[in-house]
């Protein structure tokens, strides 16, 4: 659940995202959207097969008008809601005819899943270079470990719940037909890299946090955001959300939190 800045597709820290994720539309962002540039890691996506594609883009040309039917499709979204998608009506809003669109997505399900794909992606990405920059020099980076925790947040807000209209509409049709193994694949990667995070920071003002602790800080914070996407609720533009967001993280994470970590 990330967007593209420019086209309002799910993407960084203010771009756009979906929940569902990954099975069915991982060859599509693998071939589409490279991600050469990213730093191998264990926590990597690792793309899959999609069988449902019609056909792979690899071509500057069709990667260009897979990003035209996806912020055509993402207005739609944001003005008529799902009721107003279709593949014709996507098709026409991006000036291709349906058989251009029917050559990449044999459905508008396929197409929502590539977009909320994408977007999701474009989150862990971005999650993974703001960890990253914070790793190199954990005590220059953050010299204010609280605002280093909200960087984080912002980009798991923008992710799972989003920020800009297109963001909200994608990701709440995302969990809206979200699969249940997908999103607890999806968590789990957030999980991990957390945790690996936690372990190599070694920030005296932060403690790493047990398994169960970790499980049930994650698992709270992303389920806040779901409810707050299908919900539509008035926080996801208010900064109440995210302060809130945060002292729930501090309370476990912080030095002055009292529980000792568990396995």
């Amino acid at each position: 659940m990330l967007v593209d800045m420019e086209t309002g597709i799910a993407v960084n820290l203010e771009s756009e995202h979906y929940s569902g994720f990954r099975q069915a539309v991982h060859s599509l962002v693998a071939q589409i959207f490279s991600t050469s540039d990213m730093p191998a890691r264990k926590t990597a996506i690792s793309l899959k097969p999609n069988g449902n594609l019609r056909r792979q883009p690899t071509q500057a040309r069709a990667q260009q008008t897979i990003q035209t039917l996806f912020k055509a499709a993402a207005q739609i979204l944001d003005k008529e809601g799902e009721g107003g998608l279709s593949t014709n009506r996507v098709a026409a809003a991006a000036g291709f005819s349906i058989g251009t669109l029917y050559q990449y997505f044999p459905s508008k399900e396929v197409l929502v899943q590539a977009m909320a794909m994408r977007g999701r992606d474009l989150v862990l990405q971005e999650l993974e270079r703001c960890l990253n920059e914070m790793e190199q020099d954990p005590l220059e980076q953050m010299t204010d470990p609280r605002g280093s925790i909200r960087r984080i947040l912002r980009i798991l807000i923008q992710g799972f719940a989003g920020g800009h209209s297109w963001t909200r509409s994608l990701v709440r049709l995302a969990w809206a037909q979200e699969e249940p193994q997908e999103t607890a694949s999806a968590v789990r990667q957030v999980s991990d890299r957390l945790a690996l995070f936690l372990e190599r920071v070694d920030h005296p003002q932060m403690r790493p946090l047990g398994t169960a602790q970790l499980f049930v800080l994650t698992r709270s914070v992303i389920g806040t955001l779901r409810s707050a996407s299908l919900e539509k609720s008035p926080l996801l533009q208010s900064p109440a959300l995210e302060d809130a967001l945060l002292e729930l993280v501090w309370a476990l994470i912080g030095q002055d939190a009292t529980a000792r970590p568990r396995d």
